[in-house]
Formats: C-alpha cells, structure tokens, sequence
C-alpha cells in the first residue's frame, strides 16, 4: 500500500517475522452467497500414483476461483470410473450441476490426464479433455482446471500462469532478499535476483518474459529489468531521490513511474527504447503507484492532494495538462490500484482495517473482499477473477493470498520461504512458459 511503499522508499524498513513453511494451499469457501455460483462434484482420478495429486492440484485451483460450490464430499459418493456408466440414482441424489471425473497414465516419459465433464441433470458427456505435459504433473492438472473453468464459466482460466513475489529470509547482517518466480498457486518457487538489500515494486512485461523491481542495492533506490529468458539485468532508472513503483504498459513499450527528481514525487511516463521521460503529474502532494487502464490510454495512481490518499486517473496522451480525474470517495484511505480489464483491485481502509476491494473501473463502485486487519499489494490475475495480496498471519508473519473478486473463496499460497511479500501475478503467458528455465 502506498504508506509502506513510500516508508520503504524513504528509507524505513518494515520488522520482518519468520513463517514456517506452508505444505498446502489453505482454503476458505463462503457459503453465504453461492445463488449463482455453479454446483460442481470433482470425483477421484483414477490411474495410479499421480491421479490423486493432480486431482487435488485441479480441485484447489476450482476452489480458490470462487465460481464454484461443492455439492458433495467426493470421497463419500461411488463414482465410476472415467468412461463408465453412471448410475442414475447417483446422480439423482446429487441434483442439479457438474460432475468431473478424470484418469492419469504414462505415456513415455511424459503424463496424460484425461478427464470429462458430465451434466448431472441428463447424465450426458458434455466435455471432454486430453492434457500431457513432459514430465510436470502439476502442469497438466492447471491446464486441466484451465479448459474446464474456461467450458463451465466462459471466462479464460489462469490457473497455468506464474506470480513472482520478494522473500527475505535470515536476520540482522545475514538478511537476504530474493526476487522469486513460482506457479500461480505457489509451488515451484525460483529465485531469479537475490540481494542483501529490499526488493520492490515488482510488475511483469506484457510478454511474461521480463520483471521490472525497485532494489536498494546501491543504498538508494534504482529501478531494473530482469529478462527471465537470458537472465541478463539492465538498469532503467537511478535518478535522484526516490525511484518507485514500475509499472508495464500494455504494449511493453513504456514504463509509468514515481519519480521525486524535481522534488516530491510524481507520476512519469519512460520510453524504454528512447529514454523519454514525461512528467505527467503536478501537485505538492505524493503521486505514487501507478497502474495502466486495459487501452493503455490512462493511468491510475495513488496521491494525497485532497488530504487522504485516494486513487486518481490521469489521461497519457495529455502529457500532463489534462488534470487528473478523482475516483475513489468512500473512506479516507484508498490507494495501491491494479487494473484488468474494467475491474480495479485496491486497498481501501473501513474501522481501521486495511483490506482488499473490487471497484468497477466505469461506476466506482466497490466491494470489500477480503478479510484481514492489513491486507496490502494487490495484484490481480490476468482474466481478472482473482486477487493476489499481501496479508499477516499470527504473531504479525507476512504472508501471501488469493481472493476471489467476489470474495467468495480465500486462500494461503504455498511459501518455502521465511517471509514473503509485494506480490505481482504474471499475465498470460502461452507457449513462452516453458522457456522461463523452469525446473520442476
């Protein structure tokens, strides 16, 4: 959030507690409002030592989506296997939804799901799919989950994407800060920087094959690019005072960023290929954390020159002399935007707890969904249906979580790490993510 941020920037760092480990994803479904939500009965794989890993993997990711509720615990109802016949009773007694059964096999050295999508009104097929994958079984399972939320929902699934995200571990002179790449739901963590000074601010190209950061390597900020393809680092923006919070822009041309070089900080646009820089701010205030809208043609950022921070819009093309635009006026503290789409996930202050909220880019109007006392750093993934956050567990440990956008489902990432924090999941990446180096 944006008094974190500008803390760190000027130099305060935060008292980071050690987590333990996280062996699984914990989630929490709410009942309270699942009208419209989509029944759904995932039953077990059969195939072996891996059918029941990878029907977990699925099932989590339906899970944490929040578009679906669970009409019966699958280890209590008898379900054929794949291909079988289905008795009707069975079925009857479900009621109205979706059943997925599903069968692994080795196919050489690579795996192969199999698994189809029954209508338990008719009884009938309606889908059905073959995912394969050399030799990364949780792959196949969020392909999986990816064509099977995409058949029941409509919407793209983004289950086989990846988040990256700052872990420090070690205290006093052994801190180490790391800069890490994992799978959307946490597993499969790599460090790509590793640092004994505080990484921030992380934003991923649009492309997936580059992360922009704020490191205090050199005793000040400065920002970097790290391609995640070659490895190689190039260094963007060590400009005097405070260098912050990178944003993309959509076509991965330009960076917005928060630049204090002419005294508090401002908004600025930098051409990556001209070194361009474009001031598009000017206030005494703050001007921070800016976020680009879906056309790229405005960007969102955080500033308190009406006295609380709140989020503005302020159009790119106008270099400057189109004033900004307010959109925030519930609370006095809304900051830290990331935009998909129309949708706008935020932090937003209510009884003095700092927690998630949805806005609607075009009305503003907004819902809180998220549950924590100091929620911060939202980032929300690529078709807009989750957020990933930074949030405290006991004893005040950081920890990082995903919420549905209608706030229906929770969840705890997995982390091998002792703290982790400034979230930012990647957009969709194709065939790019099996050059990403991923050792699994």
């Amino acid at each position: 959030m944006m008094k974190k941020q500008l803390l760190l920037l000027l130099g305060s760092l935060l008292l980071l507690i050690t987590l333990p480990s996280y062996a699984d994803i914990d989630i929490v479904i709410d009942k309270s409002g699942d009208d419209d939500s989509i029944a759904l009965l995932v039953a077990p794989f059969s195939g072996g030592t891996y059918a029941a890993k990878m029907k977990d993997i699925l099932l989590n990711d339906l899970k944490r989506s929040g578009r679906f509720r669970f009409i019966a615990d699958d280890a209590t109802v008898e379900i054929s296997p794949l291909g079988g016949r289905l008795n009707p009773e069975v079925l009857k007694k479900m009621g109205t939804g979706f059943l997925i059964r599903g069968s692994t096999r080795p196919q050489g050295r690579a795996f192969v799901l199999e698994t189809e999508v029954i209508d338990l009104n008719s009884g009938t097929k309606v889908a059905g799919f073959i995912t394969s994958y050399q030799p990364n079984t949780r792959r196949i399972a969020h392909q999986t989950a990816d064509v099977i939320f995409k058949h029941l929902t409509g919407i793209r699934g983004a289950f086989d994407t990846r988040v990256a995200y700052v872990a420090a571990n070690g205290g006093g002179n052994d801190r180490i800060y790391q800069l890490i790449v994992a799978d959307a739901d946490g597993y499969n963590p790599k460090p790509v920087v590793t640092s004994i000074e505080p990484i921030m601010s992380i934003d991923w190209s649009p492309q997936g094959d580059q992360l922009v950061y704020v490191s205090f390597e050199s005793g000040r900020p400065a920002i970097f690019i790290q391609n995640l393809r070659t490895g190689k680092r190039k260094l963007v923006s060590a400009r005097k005072g405070i260098n912050g919070a990178p944003a993309w822009s959509r076509d991965g041309q330009t960076l917005a960023l928060s630049l204090s070089i002419e005294g508090n900080p401002e908004i600025y646009t930098l051409g990556l290929a001209t070194g361009r820089l474009t001031r598009l701010t000017h206030s005494r205030a703050i001007d921070t954390e800016p976020s680009w809208t879906a056309n790229g043609q405005h960007i969102l950022f955080t500033s308190d020159r009406g006295g609380t921070p709140q989020l503005y819009k302020i159009a790119v093309s106008g270099n400057g002399n189109t004033p900004p635009k307010r959109m925030t006026f519930t609370g006095n503290y809304n900051s830290d935007p990331s935009v998909i789409g129309d949708k706008v996930a935020l932090i937003r202050r209510i009884s003095g707890k700092f927690r998630v909220a949805m806005m609607d880019i075009t009305s503003y109007e907004a819902d809180i969904i998220s549950t924590g006392s100091l929620d911060e750093s939202p980032s929300l993934a690529p078709n807009g249906t989750m957020v990933l956050y930074e949030t405290r567990g006991q004893g005040r440990r950081h920890l990082l979580a995903t919420v549905s956008d209608n706030g229906r489902a929770r969840s705890v990432l997995h982390s091998p790490y002792a703290d982790v924090g400034h979230p930012a999941w990647s957009p969709y990446l194709g065939n790019l993510r099996q050059s990403l180096n991923h050792n699994e």
